[in-house]
């Protein structure tokens, strides 16, 4: 993934759990070049409506 305040490559700093990853999990990323932090939260790979709601 790709840092959206400068542009770095984002690396995981979360390990992926023994059972894997379910939806809902947060992964968190580093980016080594600004060194900013991004919380993913995992969505359900079978969900394929693409509107969010708030």
């Amino acid at each position: 993934m790709t840092c959206v305040d400068c542009g770095g490559t984002l690396h995981p700093l979360s390990y992926p759990p023994e059972d894997g990853w379910e939806p809902g999990d947060v992964v968190a990323y580093r980016c080594p070049d600004c060194n900013e932090r991004f919380d993913i939260v995992l969505g359900d790979p079978d969900d394929t409506d693409d509107t969010d709601t708030y």
